[in-house]
């Protein structure tokens, strides 16, 4: 059926405690040449309500399959090693799952402090010592932590930003900034979403959205990289652009729980550089797992 309006995304759930499965999927071609880094992970959050208007949420992450070539054991160890981290996260939000803040940010930068300090005495790869320096002073910063966590590329997915009071002439826009197109690289993203694409019944709640990068203000940076990595292009004709750029939540319509999220982004620079990210998060069962 055709949705009624205002829909008002937010959360209802008391308490509850959910398994999902995440997956990304990255596939860069170069020159027509293709590599494919994959990551998994199955994590579980659990939801529970401390008070009216005001939620707690903690994720955790138990199982992890990092799959890239082109890192080593080491490599792979020492991500795997950062992100548990992220563990011991918890984090208060409101009914619209807009974040208050982090709770017990004291006893993570404590845990911050002694992985660093172990993983820093042995050597992993020349990425990996600015590492060390960017998260000492990343998780000083409560606001810092908070946005990461509802990036895409984190557990954005679940809580997301595009909960929220619609209208039906609203058209809900937001800008996201990603690193992971190119690397040494940033560009903006500008998301929306539109209250016409959503599909509901008694039971579930669809949202769609896209987005395009809205401005040309970073170009140069990728211009560079392709000229570092001696990657043919002409200046003239070959802009980045999005070929694609989709994504689609799927809500449990009484709890405006998170079911199923899907985000697939497909950008180029040119016939000789192409990359496509497909990110999935989905509820299994526990016996799933």
């Amino acid at each position: 059926m055709e949705p009624v309006f205002p829909i008002d995304v937010k959360l209802n759930l008391l308490e509850g405690k959910k398994f999902y499965r995440f997956s990304y999927n990255e596939y860069t071609t170069i020159n027509g040449k293709t590599h494919r880094s994959e990551l998994n992970k199955n994590f579980h959050v659990t939801l529970r309500c401390l008070e009216k208007e005001k939620f707690e949420y903690h994720i955790e992450i138990f199982d992890r399959i990092h799959r890239d070539k082109e890192l080593s054991l080491s490599e792979k160890d020492f991500l795997a090693r950062i992100a548990e981290i992220n563990d011991d996260v918890v984090l208060i939000t409101d009914p619209y799952v807009r974040l208050k803040n982090v709770e017990e940010l004291s006893v993570l930068q404590d845990k911050v402090e002694k992985t660093v300090e172990k993983l820093s005495r042995s050597y992993v790869g020349k990425k990996t010592e600015d590492f060390y320096t960017f998260l000492k002073e990343f998780y000083q910063n409560e606001n810092l932590v908070s946005k990461d966590f509802l990036k895409n590329n984190h557990f954005g997915m679940v809580l997301h930003k595009f909960y929220g009071r619609y209208e039906k002439e609203d058209q809900i826009k937001y800008t996201v900034r990603y690193r992971n197109f190119m690397a040494n690289t940033i560009i903006d993203i500008e998301e929306y979403v539109q209250p016409e694409a959503m599909r509901c019944d008694d039971e579930l709640l669809l949202i769609q959205y896209i987005g395009n990068i809205p401005s040309d203000k970073n170009w140069q940076m990728f211009y560079g990289e392709m000229e570092r990595k001696e990657i043919a292009f002409n200046k003239e004709t070959d802009v980045p652009k999005l070929d694609k750029y989709k994504g689609q939540i799927l809500l449990d319509f009484k709890t405006k729980e998170v079911l199923e999220h899907k985000l697939t982004t497909e950008f180029s620079l040119g016939e000789n550089y192409q990359k496509k990210i497909i990110y999935h998060i989905k509820e299994i069962s526990h016996e799933e797992l």
